[in-house]
């Protein structure tokens, strides 16, 4: 990275002058080594290994078409399934990715989450400046990426004359386009603005960042990317930040590399503007040279980083810095930008912070930030919602968004684990009900009685609310229903000897009937709640945990405890399999869809809470204290 020195300008003036570039630089040339290859060979399925999984495409009554996957392709050949079928089983067969040679060895781009985001978005339409050595705008992994810029250390120029290789590096992090050749950025859609303010030695002026800096924000860059630094602080360069800032340029910085030589604080990323950014290493650790203070705001992957390199057209090597990490942050800002193109500077930075895994100590802290970056989770959701409340098993309740937390169980001494709730109509209240079917009612909420002082034959697992408030049901894990205020009794399979317990109950918009879901997927309609499709009977990877139905009754989704998504008569939206890093959150455990039904909610046992569609997310609360159990919209 380099660094702000103190050796002035020949003249009459002192501008300070820019030091030597500081991150190390490992290798240059082909970097695909035998190991490495063997290792990723390893990890793929080849043609020759025996499939043993299964697959078949369903309909379900409205027509549309879903995968249903199988463990087993002996057993599910031999197994009866409906008509619903629209194919016969087949072997799931290998297919293979097509990567960029030196993909495999970007181990980053995994790490961050990058590949699971760029189905929502790979940056196109943002323009990235990256404020550097120069670009160069020929190397075979960056034609087409980048823009007419400006040469600010020889005053002509458009930017492409990178005489290091340290700024075609950074450029390459953020927009490398998968083409075939090298590698891959990490949002391979944007653009790139070259402003050369460093000289090929990796030395430039204050001034001429200043400058830079300005220039970017006069010029379209949404992501502003300053991969140098010094412990000298400048009034002016601030102030350049803050212009930026006021026409939208998200300014982000490198933390430093001077962790093991004093730390000294570094600027421009310490200023409160500009986002600074840490680096780690392959296994989320700190890295051992990065700046650490308050400072710090976020963290990226800065160790052994494969990317182009400035002093050939072919070539590339693999450095270390927060230099490196920078990039990676600017990439998932980019991709935020990209999906948010309104956001204000405010919005895409409380996005990428609040979205961050978490790594240290418990939330922010000097050496991470706010964690490392996730784009797959800065993408999710939309502006749909008001809030949520998160419910865990010690009877706590935490609020997201705008709601209001009316009380709850925190302390209390309970002889069973809350294990379900609901809100009221009005949102200015909710139920809390124990396994043993004690109910609590807090704000508008009505107790209107409860099964705690019966002895039950199995546990309580759900509950919902009647239409107008004033009621609710109590759903038993053995599907017998319980009724209370207004709500009515429809039907149960209590008694019934069932294939698998019952997890949830969702009741139709008319309160006139009610489905509940069964673990094997299973959905058991009474009332006026119209049957649409169900698991039931398939050879499920993992369990059904719960059920959700669009506002108008004519459908619903089903989520596994991997996160997987069934829908029935309604769209589908995303699923947490397939989110980046979703198996740390723990176990699924409630899907709930927004009044629209154009997107839902999955929460897990961590408490954490994914939103797709159109459903907002929301910064996260304090921890819970205990395991999540439910999730109630506002």
């Amino acid at each position: 990275m380099p660094q702000f020195g103190h050796t002035p300008r020949r003249g009459s003036h002192h501008a300070r002058r820019i030091g030597r570039v500081l991150c190390s630089l490992l290798v240059v040339g082909p970097l695909i080594t035998t190991a490495a290859s063997q290792q990723a060979e390893a990890a793929t399925p080849s043609a020759k290994t025996p499939i043993t999984r299964a697959w078949a495409l369903q309909r379900d009554g409205q027509g549309h078409l879903h995968v249903v996957k199988f463990g087993d392709l002996g057993a599910a050949r031999r197994m009866s399934f409906s008509a619903s079928l629209a194919s016969p089983i087949e072997a799931d067969s290998v297919v293979h990715s097509m990567v960029d040679p030196y993909e495999p060895q970007q181990w980053a781009l995994p790490a961050a989450g990058f590949p699971a985001a760029w189905g929502t978005t790979t940056g196109v339409g943002v323009t990235v400046a990256v404020i550097d050595t120069g670009v160069r705008k020929t190397h075979q992994d960056l034609v087409g990426a980048v823009l007419p810029g400006v040469d600010l250390v020889t005053g002509s120029g458009d930017g492409s004359n990178d005489q290091n290789g340290h700024g075609t590096h950074v450029a390459g992090i953020i927009a490398a386009r998968r083409n075939g050749v090298g590698g891959v950025g990490g949002a391979p859609g944007a653009k790139i603005l070259p402003i050369r303010v460093l000289d090929g030695n990796g030395s430039g002026f204050t001034s001429n960042v200043a400058q830079g800096i300005i220039y970017a924000a006069d010029h379209g860059a949404r992501v502003a990317n300053l991969s140098l630094g010094g412990s000298t602080p400048s009034p002016d360069m601030q102030q350049a930040i803050q212009y930026a800032v006021a026409k939208h340029t998200v300014v982000l910085a490198a933390a430093g590399n001077y962790a093991q030589s004093g730390n000294a604080v570094t600027y421009p990323g310490a200023y409160p503007e500009a986002i600074a950014v840490a680096a780690t290493d392959q296994s989320n650790n700190h890295a051992v040279f990065s700046n650490f203070g308050s400072y710090v705001d976020i963290a990226a992957p800065g160790v052994g980083i494969v990317s182009s390199y400035g002093i050939a057209d072919n070539a590339y090597a693999q450095m270390s810095g927060t230099s490196m990490a920078t990039p990676y942050a600017a990439a998932a800002t980019a991709l935020i930008v990209a999906a948010h193109p309104n956001f204000t500077v405010a919005q895409v930075t409380a996005t990428l912070e609040s979205t961050a895994t978490d790594l240290g100590a418990p939330g922010v802290d000097p050496y991470f930030g706010h964690g490392l970056i996730n784009p797959a989770m800065a993408l999710q959701g939309g502006n749909e919602g008001h809030g949520y409340w998160v419910v865990a098993n010690n009877g706590r309740v935490r609020g997201f968004g705008g709601v209001k937390t009316y009380g709850d169980l925190n302390g209390v001494w309970l002889t069973s684990p809350v294990v379900a709730s609901t809100a009221t109509k009005t949102g200015k209240g909710y139920w809390l009900t124990t396994a043993n079917g004690h109910v609590f009612a807090y704000g508008d909420a009505k107790w209107s009685g409860d099964m705690g002082a019966t002895a039950l034959w199995s546990p309580i697992v759900a509950m919902a609310p009647t239409p107008s408030g004033h009621g609710y049901w109590l759903l038993g894990r053995d599907g017998g229903v319980f009724t209370f205020g207004d709500a009515r009794f429809h039907g149960s399979t209590g008694g019934t000897r069932l294939n698998s317990p019952v997890v949830d109950l969702a009741p139709t918009p008319s309160g006139n009937g009610y489905w509940f879901v069964a673990a094997d997927g299973g959905v058991f309609t009474f009332g006026d709640a119209r049957f649409h499709g169900s698991a039931g009977g398939l050879n499920l990877w993992q369990p059904i945990v719960s059920m959700t139905v669009a506002g108008n009754g004519n459908g619903y989704w089903l989520v596994a405890a991997d996160g997987g998504i069934f829908s029935y008569g309604v769209g589908f939206h995303g699923s947490l399999a397939t989110t980046a890093s979703a198996g740390t959150f723990g176990a699924g455990v409630r899907i709930r869809a927004i009044a629209s039904g154009n997107g839902y909610y999955i929460l897990t046992s961590s408490g954490a809470t994914f939103a797709f569609g159109s459903a907002r997310r929301y910064v996260a609360p304090a921890a819970l204290g205990g395991t999540a159990i439910d999730l109630m919209l506002g």
